[in-house]
C-alpha cells in the first residue's frame, strides 16, 4: 500500500540529482567514501537514494516502495514524517534554526531528559551521539586524571574510539607496556568482549587506572546480573560508568535501560530515537556536569532549536502511546522471526524490542540484503531489525513473508 506522499514526484536539477554520483566508481561530486550505505555497500544496482518517506515506507528514486526495517540506523521509532513533529518544527521555523541567543526549548527539554534519567540533575545537547560520547569521555578524564577508557562495542567514529583506534585488544592479553602506549589521541582504549566467560575478572583487571567504562545495551549484552557485576568491578577500581544508549535509548526499554538493569550510571548518552530522525543527542548526569572543571561545551549547533522542537514532540508521542505501538510491532516481528528462523538455521539474538539476526555462515549478508530489497523490504543485515510505531499487522506480515522468501532463496537455494 502506498501513501500519497510516497507517489509524489520531487523535482531535482542536475546538481542536486543523487543519480549523478550514485554509480560505483563515479567521479564526484559525492566522495566515494560517502557513497556506501551506512558502511555497507548496497550493490548490484539497487537504488540507495530515496525520493520520499512516510510512516513505515520509503520511496526510492526509481519509484520502488520499500518497507523500512533499518529505520535510519535506529533513529526512526515513530515512523517517517511524524505529523506531531512536523507541526512542532513548523511552529519554530520562522526564526530559522540557530540564533545568537538560546531558545527556551533548550532548558525545557533538558528538564524532560533529567526527569527520564533517575541519576541525572543536568543535561546538555549535541547533534550526534559520537559527539556526546566524546564529551562524556572528556568529562571522565578531567574528573579522574586518568587516560584509559574501557569499551564494550562501537561507540562512535570520533577519536579515540574511531578509525585510528589501535588494534583490538582484549583485557586478557594486554601488558603494562602496551597500556601506556596509547594511540593517536593520547587515550588508551581497552576493547572488552561482552561474550567472554571471564568478563567480570577482565574488567576488574583492566579498570585499574581507567577513567571510565562505556556500557552499551545491545542484542548481545549479557544478562542484568553480569552487567551489574561489571559495573561494580569498574567502580571498585575507581572508574566512572557511562551508559552509551545512543542507539538503544527508548528502544531497549522505556524510558531507559535503568528500568531493566536497575543501575545508575555517572553519565548517560541518548540520541537517535530521541529525535525520530532529527539530529540530536543528550548527555545527562549529576556532579560531573555541575562544574566547568569537568564539563564544558563549545559547539555552534548544540543549541539549534528545530531538532529540540522535534525531540520534544517525539518524547510526547512516545509517552502518549508511541512506545507501546513500537513495542507491539517489534515484538510481533521478534516472535515471527523466532518461529521461522530455526528451519533456516537463523537465530534471533536480543530482546523483543532490540534484536538482531544471526545468519548461517554460508549466507553472504549483501546477498540477503538484495533478496529482501527485491521483496520490498529495506534491511541492513549487519544491524538490528529496527521497526517503528508506524508498523501495523499488515507491515509485520509483509516483513515476515519477505524474510521467508529471502531465506528460501539465499539459504535453501
Amino acid at each position: 500500500m502506498r501513501d500519497d506522499v510516497l507517489t509524489r514526484d520531487l523535482d531535482s536539477d542536475s546538481r542536486g540529482d543523487p543519480r549523478r554520483a550514485s554509480g560505483t566508481g563515479a567521479k564526484g561530486p559525492l566522495a566515494p567514501g560517502a557513497q556506501v550505505w551506512h558502511n555497507f555497500a548496497l550493490s548490484a544496482g539497487r537504488p540507495a537514494f530515496f525520493r520520499a518517506a512516510k510512516g513505515a515506507r520509503v520511496l526510492t528514486e526509481d519509484g520502488t516502495t520499500l518497507l523500512d526495517l533499518y529505520g535510519g540506523s535506529g533513529t526512526i521509532i515513530l515512523g517517517h514524517g511524524n505529523q506531531a513533529q512536523i507541526d512542532a518544527v513548523r511552529a519554530v521555523l520562522d526564526s530559522g534554526a540557530t540564533v545568537s541567543l538560546r531558545h527556551p526549548l533548550e532548558p525545557r527539554l533538558a528538564g524532560r531528559v533529567v526527569d527520564l534519567c533517575p541519576e541525572a540533575e543536568y543535561a546538555a545537547f549535541f547533534k550526534t551521539g559520537s559527539e556526546a560520547v566524546h564529551a562524556a569521555i572528556t568529562a571522565c578524564i578531567r574528573a579522574t586524571g586518568r587516560r584509559k577508557v574501557l569499551t564494550t562495542t562501537y561507540h562512535g567514529w570520533l577519536l579515540p574510539l574511531g578509525y585510528l583506534k589501535p588494534e583490538n585488544r582484549s583485557a586478557a592479553n594486554r601488558t603494562s607496556a602496551r597500556e601506556t602506549t596509547g594511540n593517536a589521541s593520547g587515550i588508551d582504549v581497552v576493547d572488552l568482549d561482552w561474550q567472554s566467560p571471564n568478563l567480570v575478572e577482565e574488567v576488574r583487571a583492566a579498570a585499574q587506572g581507567a577513567a571510565c567504562i562505556l556500557v552499551t545495551p545491545n542484542a548481545l549484552t549479557p544478562g542484568a546480573p553480569i552487567v551489574r557485576a561489571v559495573v561494580r568491578a569498574a567502580r571498585d577500581a575507581g572508574a566512572l560508568v557511562v551508559f552509551d544508549e545512543v542507539k538503544a535509548g527508548f528502544r531497549y526499554a522505556y524510558p531507559n535501560v535503568t528500568a531493566v538493569w536497575d543501575l545508575r550510571p555517572d553519565l548517560r548518552v541518548l540520541s537517535k530515537a530521541m529525535g525520530n530522525g532529527f539530529p540530536i543527542a543528550a548527555l545527562a548526569g549529576g556532579e560531573l556536569l555541575a562544574s566547568e572543571a569537568t564539563f564544558s561545551l563549545f559547539s555552534t549547533y548544540a543549541s539549534e532549536f528545530v531538532s529540540m522542537a522535534a525531540a520534544s514532540a517525539c518524547l510526547d508521542e512516545l509517552a502518549g502511546g508511541g512506545y507501546d505501538a513500537f513495542a507491539r510491532a517489534s515484538t510481533a516481528l521478534y516472535e515471527g522471526l523466532r518461529e521461522i528462523g530455526p528451519r533456516y538455521g537463523v537465530a534471533v539474538r536480543g530482546i523483543p524490542t532490540f534484536f538482531r539476526l544471526e545468519l548461517p555462515g554460508t549466507v553472504q549478508p549483501d546477498v540477503l540484503c538484495r533478496a529482501l530489497y527485491d521483496r520490498g523490504v529495506l534491511y541492513h543485515p549487519l544491524d538490528e531489525v529496527l521497526a517503528s510505531a508506524a508498523y501495523g499487522s499488515a507491515e509485520v506480515e509483509q516483513a515476515l513473508a519477505a524474510f521467508t522468501g529471502a531465506f528460501d532463496e539465499t539459504i535453501l537455494g
